[in-house]
């Protein structure tokens, strides 16, 4: 077992928060402190109603407060940001940065007057469009500022192999790239004692975005050869749901298309369903998936970098090609008359994440990141 670390989580956003990266920094901070290491969590001061000094899950959580004055405001809290780890970054071993956002390049920035080890996590699409990461903002004097303050830091969590290859077109040095992936709460997201395969249900849990591909989605169910009483499941919120519901009325579907909004208990619903479904442009690597996959879901899903990081064709699920309704169609219609084929692949599903994703893995492999050389 490693020695007790002292670890600084700095989430550059709202916490605790429903978001990927929030939730993802929230589950390794319990699994860290649960493991017997000393955890901070470290957050701007976004919502108000929350204390500056407070605890979630039993961690400590220190909010920084800034002015709301755009553009001022994002400088004074990159300030505030770096004082705080001048003052206190001996109480702490590592620096574990989850998004590479504005406080990863403060810090980068500080970098030659930090002696704990700094590592930004990096996730995908928030960097890589509109934000640091986005090659078509490297014009903007801020953005290089920001992008060369990021290249400063110790280490880099790549939690895709994607992520990785844009990392290094950006010009990062490979060696400190480390493909390290999510984490996921087995426990929370176990199978259920019985899932009922007699009526074929599919779901998919997330945002309500045009890359997300649910309009791809909802033509593939339409044209699917499906048993009677089969029912999907858009579970969530966005921009999209409006239009999508539109759709599954104008495809003939909304008697077997249901749109239940935010769900409070994913793990419930994910055990209610007997196939995941997403058929996303993009991902970085996808939440959503790993948890359906920890419940014993098969998954069919896209082929598309984070989804092929953990999906083995024809084993734990299938990977169909992005934007292509017919292809997911046939798909879809032939797991749905096969109920063996289904249970098979989210056995096969479980298994693969308990080998590769449970937070004990991921959490060994970080702690030997934290520890390196500075």
């Amino acid at each position: 077992m490693t020695r007790p670390l002292r670890v600084l989580m700095v989430v550059d956003g709202r916490y605790p928060a429903t978001g990927g990266a929030e939730m993802q920094a929230r589950l390794l901070s319990s699994s860290f402190a649960a493991a017997g290491h000393t955890v901070h969590v470290l957050v701007p001061h976004l919502d108000r109603s929350l204390p500056v000094q407070g605890h979630v899950d039993g961690i400590p959580v220190t909010r920084l407060s800034y002015p709301r004055i755009k553009g001022f405001g994002a400088v004074l809290l990159n300030i505030r940001f770096a004082l705080w780890l001048l003052r206190r970054q001996k109480s702490f071993d590592a620096i574990h940065i989850h998004m590479m956002h504005n406080l990863a390049a403060a810090a980068g920035w500080l970098k030659p007057w930090l002696k704990p080890q700094v590592i930004a996590k990096v996730s995908g699409a928030a960097e890589f469009q509109g934000g640091i990461l986005d090659p078509t903002l490297s014009r903007r004097m801020v953005q290089r500022m920001l992008l060369r303050g990021a290249k400063r830091l110790d280490s880099y969590q790549c939690i895709s192999l994607r992520t990785v290859k844009i990392m290094e077109d950006a010009g990062f040095s490979t060696e400190r790239l480390h493909l390290v992936p999510n984490a996921v709460d087995l426990a929370r997201f176990k199978p259920p004692v019985v899932r009922n395969q007699d009526v074929f249900r599919a779901v998919f849990v997330g945002r309500h975005v045009p890359v997300k591909g649910l309009d791809v989605l909802l033509k593939a169910w339409a044209l699917a050869e499906l048993p009677a009483k089969a029912q999907l499941t858009l579970a969530g919120d966005g921009p999209e749901r409006d239009r999508l519901i539109a759709l599954a009325k104008d495809l003939g579907i909304e008697g077997s298309v249901k749109f239940p909004g935010m769900v409070q208990d994913v793990p419930a619903l994910l055990s209610e369903n007997n196939l995941y479904v997403q058929a996303s442009h993009q991902e970085g690597l996808p939440n959503a998936v790993l948890e359906a996959m920890s419940t014993a879901l098969p998954v069919v899903a896209t082929r598309v970098s984070g989804h092929e990081d953990i999906i083995t064709d024809g084993e734990t699920g299938f990977l169909v090609p992005p934007n292509d309704s017919l292809t997911l169609s046939m798909v879809l219609s032939r797991l749905a008359h096969q109920q063996e084929l289904r249970m098979e692949m989210g056995g096969a599903a479980r298994k693969y994440v308990e080998k590769k994703f449970s937070t004990s893995v991921v959490i060994e492999s970080l702690a030997k990141l934290y520890q390196k050389p500075v």
